[in-house]
């Protein structure tokens, strides 16, 4: 149990410094120290079922929409844009909604070696989004 954490927690950190501690989505970034940020080393692939800590697998998310990722509210397409779900309802006063960020770009590492792995997204799409 204690190598898995540690092994989380190295996961966490590469994915958010390659995205420069800010939410691949909304571009958010609070940082109160390098070990406190408010974004999360999201995995792609659920880690749970496939053990897969590879940076690749990893996307940097806000809170909120980490929160969305896993429950296919939003997916990314091939070419990294977003693709916003049907099945879900939101009011979102004082921010920008999720669906507006429909067909955007998702920020991505200075390094294209960081990427979020292609098969990954796929998978995330055919199993997690909800259209």
């Amino acid at each position: 149990m204690k190598k898995s954490l540690v092994r989380d927690s190295f996961f966490r950190k590469a994915v958010i410094h390659a995205y420069d501690y800010r939410c691949s989505l909304c571009n958010l970034k609070v940082i109160k120290s390098l070990s406190q940020s408010i974004v999360d080393g999201a995995h792609i692939k659920p880690f749970a079922q496939f053990y897969d800590n590879n940076i690749n697998n990893g996307i940097s998310l806000c809170k909120n929409h980490h929160w969305a990722f896993d429950r296919g509210i939003f997916s990314i397409d091939d070419n990294y844009q977003v693709l916003i779900s049907d099945n879900f309802s939101e009011e979102s006063p004082n921010s920008k909604p999720i669906r507006e960020f429909q067909g955007e770009t998702i920020l991505l590492p200075n390094s294209p070696t960081y990427f979020p792995s292609i098969e990954a997204i796929q998978w995330h799409r055919q199993n997690i989004f909800r259209q």
